[in-house]
């Protein structure tokens, strides 16, 4: 994080990649959650309270394969 955030706040979480071929699909995934949370380069959360609280993460796809982010 690039500052502190408090709850109420709007936060955009951002997944890039730099494969080749770039990747075609971004899927955004909560720790310890089966389900997607999102998908897309972007994922926004209007106003972030306590449920939001955890590491998140992103799979980036391309057409030979996927790859998680740490």
């Amino acid at each position: 994080p690039s500052a502190e955030i408090v709850e109420g706040d709007s936060v955009t979480l951002i997944c890039s990649s730099d494969s080749n071929p770039p990747a075609l699909n971004f899927i955004r995934f909560k720790e310890n959650q089966t389900s997607a949370v999102g998908s897309g380069q972007r994922f926004s959360i209007s106003s972030i309270n306590s449920s939001h609280n955890g590491p998140y993460y992103c799979k980036a796809q391309n057409k030979y394969g996927s790859q998680r982010s740490a």
